[in-house]
């Protein structure tokens, strides 16, 4: 036979392979299995979408960019998943197991408090940093314990869109350069309350001189006409993260992806038509916080971009060095390939020299392992591989490329 020949992956393992899922139960001895996602779930724990490629994965484009504008050939569009299974990452598992800890120091002593500051994540392009990161704020909600400020597209906040005023418009010192930007604090206060409602409505702030719910601020301000909400929503946004640093009664998660973007060069202009540094637009300089995020009992996980705009930009000061992602191992490159080919997103029938091909020429990164797995469905019957990998033709079982195989021994598979 062939170089594929007996070394095909046992089917029967599948079931080992596959991890309880809900995130709640997971266990650092699950690292390596997949665990399978509720789309319906996602969208109702995570209003906001969830963070990176993976809401691509699920959902498609974010985007509302009109149909004949859309490049037709996005793969994430022509193939969402319908059974989407997540690899358990070792440093999904190392974060998870640190925040348990988290949540009960000092509780013994009655005086709950978190020293650490939290976590940055760090690594290559598509080795999977922003699907760690859903993972825990997925564990963190599911855990039913924290309160989860959830930052999926941070550098929304930095890029110039939606709706924005100035503040010191009239010192002539500062020339218009304090961005605030009242439609996203309204919609991320929104969307923090229909995540954590109950703890939410224990928690007090003040407004207006009364000593109210955060639920309830949040249902003052939605219930207000355009102008006075605008006025408004960031003075309440303040209040309502001012709250969360002070109490103890719930550990708080800030959750937030692309963080290293907070903290470079904006795309938003002074009025002498200069960028405006980010740490300037306010609410990236409220949740870009890390070492000075000043919360009680809560950390700041981050997990950095190094694609596009701010793929150069620092991750924001801290003390211990940040978690570096690599990219898949083959094990779990083997692990991921054979539960996709269970729940039929993949055809090619998975082996020991798949899994080996599938790494040599994505690195391990999951991104690329999803492109070349995706671009298989396309490619059905044409030897043809996605362009990010020029040298190399659509893998086939028993030889890479027939024209340079010469042992005779080797079966020509055209």
């Amino acid at each position: 036979g062939g170089p594929g020949a007996g070394r095909k992956v046992n089917m029967a393992d599948v079931v080992d392979m596959l991890a309880d899922s809900n995130p709640a139960m997971h266990r650092p001895g699950d690292a390596g299995k997949v665990f399978q996602l509720d789309k319906a779930e996602l969208k109702e724990l995570f209003p906001a979408g969830i963070a990176g490629a993976w809401h691509l994965l699920l959902f498609g484009t974010r985007s509302r960019m009109p149909q004949h504008l859309r490049r037709a050939d996005d793969w994430w569009n022509l193939c969402l998943k319908d059974t989407p299974g997540m690899v358990i990452r070792q440093e999904a598992s190392h974060i998870m197991s640190a925040l348990s800890c988290a949540a009960r120091e000092n509780t013994l002593k009655g005086e709950p408090s978190v020293d650490t500051p939290g976590f940055l994540i760090d690594g290559a392009p598509g080795t999977g940093k922003s699907a760690v990161l859903n993972h825990v704020a997925h564990w963190a909600m599911k855990t039913g314990e924290w309160i989860v400020v959830w930052v999926p597209h941070a550098s929304d906040l930095v890029t110039g869109k939606g709706m924005f005023a100035r503040e010191h418009l009239d010192e002539e010192a500062q020339r218009g350069e304090i961005i605030v930007q009242p439609s996203y604090a309204v919609k991320l206060l929104s969307e923090m309350v229909k995540m954590n409602r109950d703890k939410l409505s224990q928690v007090m702030v003040e407004d207006e001189g009364e000593r109210v719910s955060i639920t309830d601020a949040v249902a003052a301000l939605e219930d207000l006409l355009l102008l006075p909400r605008e006025a408004k929503a960031m003075s309440v946004l303040e209040k309502v993260i001012a709250a969360l640093k002070e109490q103890t009664q719930f550990p708080v998660l800030v959750a937030v992806d692309e963080i290293n973007a907070l903290h470079g060069t904006s795309l938003y202009r002074d009025l002498d038509m200069k960028h405006v540094p980010a740490q300037n637009v306010k609410m990236a300089k409220l949740l870009g916080a890390f070492l000075d995020a000043g919360y009680k009992r809560g950390v700041v996980v981050g997990a950095a971009t190094r694609q596009g705009l701010f793929a150069n930009v620092k991750l924001p000061q801290f003390k211990a060095k940040p978690i570096q992602l690599r990219g898949f191992t083959l094990g779990e490159v083997e692990t991921y390939t054979t539960y996709m080919y269970k729940v039929k997103d993949f055809f090619t029938p998975p082996s020991r020299e798949l899994s080996e091909y599938l790494v040599f020429c994505t690195a391990g990164r999951p991104l690329d392992v999803e492109k070349a797995c995706a671009h298989e469905i396309f490619n059905l019957g044409q030897r043809t591989f996605p362009k990010f990998v020029k040298k190399t033709q659509f893998f086939k079982q028993g030889g890479y490329d027939d024209d340079l195989i010469t042992d005779p021994a080797i079966p020509d598979l055209r």
